[in-house]
């Protein structure tokens, strides 16, 4: 994030790890990384609908932080928690984006319906 200092080894850093075992044996919890997974990280929004209750209801929103990851793991490496926060923040904040347009996008669907509406009343 700040790009100022070192990450990896020997380096000391933040690290958020995210991934999948494909199971070979559950109980002895044993697995291992597959070509046959990709990994990803999303942060979505999933607003209420079909009679649910919550704040912006109808709306759909995502963003992705990792995609594809072959094998289905992945690392992120942050040289603080204070650059995994800022990072962390602005992807939140990226949803947040996202959430504001999808909103904007359903008014004016809204103001759209209601013109259509008012002109085949005619």
């Amino acid at each position: 994030m700040c790009k100022t200092a070192k990450v990896l080894e020997p380096h000391s850093m933040a690290i958020v790890n995210l991934g999948a075992v494909l199971m070979t044996n559950r109980e002895t919890r044993s697995g291992s990384m597959s070509g046959d997974l990709d990994g990803f990280l999303r942060f979505s929004w999933h607003g209420a609908h079909n009679g649910g209750t919550g704040r912006d209801a109808g709306i759909q929103a995502s963003v992705d932080i990792v995609e594809d990851t072959r094998g289905g793991q992945a690392d992120l490496y942050f040289c603080s928690t204070r650059c995994l926060r800022q990072f962390l923040n602005e992807c939140v904040d990226g949803l947040e984006r996202r959430i504001e347009k999808a909103r904007k996008r359903r008014g004016s669907n809204k103001r759209l319906q209601r013109v259509a509406d008012r002109s085949g009343a005619r």
